[in-house]
């Protein structure tokens, strides 16, 4: 861990480490170490409001579906940014000063902004402002995300790329462990809308410490670009494996979310908790996906993707179901410890599957129609769950969602054909 920990923060290092990334030797400890730094405070500003957000919705009078809408929009403007993203990231004439401009200070002072309208507006005209400022921050964060990572791959030499984001990943981790319960505090002390207005103007000042980070980043030239030809969705589709599995995996996120922007509501209005007892109920969940990174990629290792995704999937669907059945909110732990680290195992593999039913040829396009999907998915569902929870309450939206869960699962099993190690083959 102490090498990990080292590599992440370019200490400690060998002799030929650092060759191979596309800047100077000598100019990469300072970018890994801006990197690192950029992806703990971003983490930090996320940890302190993100978890709260519907929390925010119900007290400025949100019912179920308008919950349910301002999760949606998030995923709408994801949705819509990723193509366009792409194309920029290509004609940029910096890809860190694209990242910089558009998420690190546009996106994050739509934070300080809804801040202020929290503290100078109330009922529906905050509920709809702020929706809409989240939607256009989750539009501007996607759309820099290609930049983003076109930059990562050619700052961090190839030698010591697994070890430094596994120490970027348990950073990340680290900050959603400390300031997630934090921010429960801040909203238990202060209350509404105060509590509110500070936690949002915290994360708005921990975001811009990220920025600050990121734009110490240094960046070489850009790389020749290649045109490639746009490949037509009819072409994706022929590919059995790649259909079934992105079919698969459409099912769970679209079934996932009809409940899931609804947890930390049902958890706080109707058994009572406190938003410190959400935000360590909500870290439960982080302690246990980080100790199944180190369980599960050893284990896929062996056994490979589809085998580790049916695993999880064994669990999955049962989350949802137990949250009809809990009447305390200690009793939470359980499903969220479980979740933890069923989400860990259903992640890493699921991107590995998806690595695997991809043509290296065509990826980029490829990934890019999976990530979009799945939007969709995310984008849909919270507006039938929320009407599932108007018409006849949270315990039968939690069963709805176990049920999909279910169809995803049966998905994964019957119509995923494995290959000797248990992977999923791009080839037909």
């Amino acid at each position: 861990m102490a090498g990990v920990a080292g590599t992440g923060l370019a200490l400690g290092h060998q002799p030929g480490d650092h060759d191979g990334a596309r800047i100077e030797a000598e100019k990469v400890p300072a970018a890994l170490r801006a990197f690192w730094a950029d992806g703990f405070f971003a983490s930090a500003q996320d940890a302190f409001i993100l978890a709260y957000l519907p929390l925010l919705a119900s007290a400025l009078g949100a019912n179920a579906i308008q919950i349910g809408l301002l999760s949606a929009s998030q995923s709408l403007g994801a949705m819509l940014a990723l193509y366009p993203g792409a194309l920029a990231a290509r004609r940029a004439a910096s890809r860190r000063w694209m990242v910089v401009f558009y998420a690190g200070v546009l996106g994050r002072l739509l934070l300080l902004g809804s801040a202020i309208v929290v503290a100078v507006a109330d009922g529906q005209t905050a509920l709809y402002t702020i929706t809409a400022m989240f939607a256009v921050r989750s539009f501007l964060g996607n759309f820099t995300l290609p930049a983003w990572t076109s930059l990562a791959a050619d700052i961090i030499p190839d030698g010591i790329r697994a070890r430094y984001f596994a120490s970027r990943n348990f950073a990340i981790q680290g900050a959603l462990l400390a300031f997630t319960p934090l921010g429960g505090l801040v909203l238990d002390w202060w209350g509404f809308p105060g509590g509110y207005v500070l936690a949002l103007s915290v994360s708005f000042a921990l975001g811009m410490v990220a920025t600050v980070a990121y734009a110490l980043i240094p960046e070489p030239p850009r790389r020749e670009v290649v045109k490639a030809a746009p490949i037509r969705a009819t072409e994706v589709f022929r590919r059995s494996r790649f259909r079934m599995f992105l079919l698969a995996t459409f099912a769970l996120h679209f079934a996932t979310m009809i409940a899931g922007p609804f947890f930390n509501v049902y958890l706080k209005e109707n058994l009572g908790a406190s938003n410190f007892e959400v935000g360590w109920l909500t870290t439960s969940s982080a302690v246990a996906a980080l100790l199944g990174q180190l369980v599960f990629g050893e284990m896929m290792a062996r056994r490979g993707s589809l085998w580790l995704t049916r695993m999880s999937l064994v669990v999955l669907p049962l989350l949802p179901i137990l949250w009809a059945f809990i009447t305390e909110p200690w009793m939470v732990l359980a499903p969220n410890i479980l979740g933890g680290l069923m989400w860990a195992a259903f992640n890493l593999a699921n991107f590995q599957g998806l690595l695997e039913v991809t043509p290296e040829e065509d990826r980029e396009q490829y990934v890019a129609l999976f990530h979009m999907s799945l939007f969709l998915a995310l984008f849909i569902s919270p507006f039938i769950g929320g009407a599932i929870i108007e018409l006849v309450g949270y315990r039968t939206a939690f069963v709805v969602s176990g049920t999909g869960r279910l169809v995803a699962t049966a998905l994964f099993f019957l119509a995923i054909v494995p290959t000797v190690r248990g992977g999923m083959r791009a080839d037909e």
